[in-house]
C-alpha cells in the first residue's frame, strides 16, 4: 500500500479530473455537509470547473469533506492512502481524522466517549500520554490518564484516582489546564522544563519526579462546544510528548492552527459529548415523572405502598440476571438500554390506577361498606323480633329460634365476607340467607340482604363484584391512553405497550386486548410476573396475607404449567432469586 500526500492544489486537480457525474455527487454532497457557504448555484449542471467557483468554508471542512469524498469515488482502486500536508509539513492521515470522527459518533455511552476522545486524540497527534478532565461544579476533575510508554490507564469509573480536581478560577489562571478551560485556548508548551514565565508547570515536573517520566511538550485542548450564546467548555484534553509514529523517536507538536484539524475534531467530540449529556438529561426527566407518578399512586393507598417501586427492581435485576447467562443477540440478553426502557415500563405499568376509586382498589373484603347497613338491618329485624314476642305475635320457642337463627346469618356474613375463597356448600347457604326477611321503616316486607350484598357475598375468591372487577381492570386501558399521550421518542417507542399489557396471558385469557402467544412481548410477560410475585408475597394487602416465597413460586409455576405465564421466564425466574 502507498501513500499519496495531497496538498490544496493537489486535491483541486484530482477533483477537476473525476467524471462530471462524480462531480456532481461532490458539489452536492458538499453542500449539504458544509459549515458556511457564500454561494449555492440555481442548477449543478452549470459547473464545469470547481476551483473557479468561489465557495468560502472553514478550511477543515474543505479538506476533510473533498478528500473524504474523493476517497469514496475512488473506492481506493487506486490502492493509497490519502494524507494531507500542511504548509508546515505536518503531515495527517485523512483516512485516521475520518475514522476518529465517526468514532466520536458511534458511542452512545458517556465514559467510553470520554476514552475514545483522550484516545483518538492522541493517536492524531502521536501523543505518548494523555489526561482528560470534565468540568462539574466549578471544578476540572480527572477522569482518564494514559501514559503508554509507562503502561499506565486509570479511569475514574474504576480507579481510585488520587489526585484533586483544579478549580477553575482567575486565582489559578497560571495552571496550564485551568487556563485553557477558563479562556477556551489551546495551548502549546513546547518544552516543560524551559522557563515559563506564563503558566505553573511544577504537576507535571513532579510527576516526572515521582514516576521517572521525562515530560518534554504538553498541548492542552478544551473541549467546547459550538460558537455562540451556548458555548460551553465541558472538559479539557491534555496530551504529552509527541513522537514520530515512524521512528518513535520524540518529536513536536508544530503549528497546530494550520489547518485547525485538532480544533475542529475537539468541536466535534464537544458536540457529541453535549449531545448525550443531553439525551440523558432528557432520560432522568422521563425516569423522574415515572417516578413522582408512580409515587402519587403507591401513596394514594396504604395498601399499595411500594408495589411499583418492587416491579420495577424485580425486572432490573432479573434482566441483569438474564445478561449475566445469555450472550448479545439472545432474545433473553438486555442491554443497559433495554434494561433501562424496561424499568420505565414496570414503573408505570399501573399508572391508570391514579383515576381507579379508593372505594374500588382498597376493597378489604366482599362487602366493603355495604357491612354497616346489611349490620343495622339485622339489629332492625332483632328488634321487631323481640317487639313480636312482646306483643305475643310469636311464641316463645319461636322468639328464640328466630333470635338464633338471625344472629347465626350475621355471624356467617361476617365470617364469608373475608374469607378468601368459598366453596360450593358456603355459596348455597349464602343464597338461602336470600330468605330472610325484615319489615321497613314504611312497614312493608322485604329482603334484609339487597341483590348487590348477594352479589358481593356470591364472589367465589377474591373481593370484587364484576363491576367493580371491570372498574378494576380499566386502569391498564388508562394506562395505555394516558402513554399514548406522551410522545416517547424512538428510543422508548414500546415502553406504552409493555407497560399496558401487564395483564395479557400467553393463553389469551388475559385482558384488556386477550393478546395471545408471541403477540405478547417478552418485556410484558416479564413485568407480569414481577407484577403477580410482589402481589402474592406482599403483607400489606387487605384482602390477604401475603405468601412465603415457595408458595408464590409454586402459584407462577402452576399458571406456567396452565399456559398463563412464560414457562422459561418463570424457571429463569426462581432460579435466579433476585428478590433476595
Amino acid at each position: 500500500m502507498s501513500t499519496t500526500f495531497l496538498d490544496q492544489a493537489s486535491l483541486y486537480q484530482v477533483i477537476n479530473n473525476l467524471h462530471f457525474y462524480h462531480k456532481k455527487r461532490l458539489l452536492l454532497w458538499f453542500f449539504a455537509k458544509s459549515a458556511t457557504v457564500s454561494f449555492i448555484p440555481h442548477s449543478i449542471n452549470s459547473f464545469q470547473a470547481f476551483p473557479a467557483y468561489k465557495i468560502q468554508f472553514q478550511r477543515l471542512v474543505w479538506g476533510t469533506i473533498i478528500t473524504n469524498f474523493v476517497s469514496n469515488v475512488l473506492e481506493k482502486k487506486v490502492g493509497c492512502d490519502l494524507m494531507l500536508i500542511t504548509e508546515d509539513r505536518n503531515i495527517y492521515d485523512i483516512e485516521k481524522i475520518f475514522e476518529v470522527v465517526l468514532a466520536f459518533n458511534s458511542v452512545k455511552d458517556r465514559t467510553e466517549l470520554l476514552y475514545v476522545i483522550l484516545t483518538k486524540m492522541m493517536e492524531i497527534t502521536f501523543s505518548d500520554a494523555g489526561t482528560l478532565y470534565t468540568v462539574e461544579d466549578g471544578k476540572l476533575h480527572f477522569r482518564i490518564i494514559i501514559n503508554n510508554s509507562m503502561g499506565v490507564f486509570q479511569s475514574s469509573e474504576t480507579d481510585e484516582i488520587k489526585l484533586p480536581p483544579i478549580v477553575l478560577d482567575r486565582d489559578n489562571i497560571q495552571n496550564v489546564s485551568a487556563y485553557s478551560a477558563i479562556k477556551n485556548e489551546i495551548v502549546l508548551v513546547d518544552d516543560v522544563y524551559c522557563e515559563n514565565e506564563r503558566f505553573n508547570l511544577s504537576g507535571p515536573k513532579n510527576y516526572d519526579k515521582m514516576t521517572g517520566y521525562h515530560t518534554r511538550a504538553m498541548l492542552v485542548i478544551p473541549i467546547c462546544t459550538q460558537g455562540g450564546a451556548d458555548e460551553e467548555v465541558l472538559g479539557v484534553i491534555q496530551m504529552i510528548n509527541p513522537v514520530d509514529p515512524e521512528t518513535g523517536e520524540p518529536s513536536v507538536y508544530g503549528n497546530i492552527n494550520d489547518p485547525p484539524i485538532l480544533q475542529a475534531l475537539s468541536k466535534i467530540a464537544a458536540n457529541t459529548l453535549s449531545n448525550l449529556m443531553y439525551v440523558k438529561e432528557l432520560r432522568l426527566l422521563l425516569r423522574s415523572f415515572a417516578a413522582v407518578m408512580t409515587q402519587a399512586i403507591d401513596e394514594r393507598s396504604p395498601y399499595n405502598n411500594n408495589h411499583t417501586q418492587n416491579v420495577a427492581i424485580l425486572c432490573e435485576r432479573f434482566a441483569m440476571y438474564l445478561s449475566s447467562i445469555y450472550p448479545q443477540g439472545h432474545a433473553y440478553h438486555f442491554d443497559k438500554i433495554h434494561i433501562e426502557r424496561l424499568v420505565l415500563a414496570a414503573l408505570l405499568h399501573d399508572i391508570g390506577k391514579i383515576i381507579t376509586p379508593l372505594s374500588v382498589m382498597d376493597k378489604a373484603n366482599r362487602l366493603g361498606e355495604r357491612l354497616e347497613g346489611i349490620r343495622y338491618r339485622f339489629e332492625l329485624k332483632k328488634c321487631q323480633n323481640e317487639i313480636d314476642w312482646l306483643h305475643k305475635r310469636i311464641s316463645n320457642e319461636e322468639y328464640a329460634i328466630e333470635k338464633e337463627a338471625t344472629s347465626e346469618a350475621l355471624v356467617f356474613i361476617e365470617h364469608v365476607n373475608t374469607m378468601g375463597f368459598l366453596t360450593d356448600d358456603q355459596l348455597d347457604v349464602v343464597k338461602g340467607l336470600c330468605r330472610i326477611q325484615y319489615r321497613n321503616s314504611e312497614g312493608a316486607v322485604v329482603d334484609l340482604l339487597e341483590p348487590d350484598d348477594v352479589e358481593a357475598l356470591c364472589i367465589k375468591k377474591g373481593t370484587l363484584t364484576a363491576a367493580e372487577r371491570e372498574i378494576m381492570q380499566q386502569h391498564v386501558i388508562i394506562t395505555k391512553k394516558m402513554l399514548d399521550n406522551i410522545p416517547f421518542w424512538k428510543y422508548y417507542g414500546n415502553v406504552p405497550q409493555w407497560a399496558s399489557s401487564h395483564h395479557e396471558f400467553l393463553d389469551g385469557s388475559g385482558y384488556p386486548e386477550g393478546l395471545s402467544g408471541k403477540n405478547v412481548p417478552i418485556e410484558s410477560c416479564i413485568i407480569t410476573i414481577m407484577d403477580i410475585f410482589d402481589a402474592l408475597i406482599d403483607n400489606d394487602r387487605p384482602y390477604k396475607k401475603g405468601l412465603t416465597i415457595d408458595k408464590a413460586l409454586g402459584i407462577l409455576i402452576k399458571m406456567a404449567d396452565d399456559g398463563k405465564l412464560h414457562k422459561r421466564l418463570v424457571q429463569l425466574f426462581a432460579d435466579s432469586k433476585v428478590w433476595e
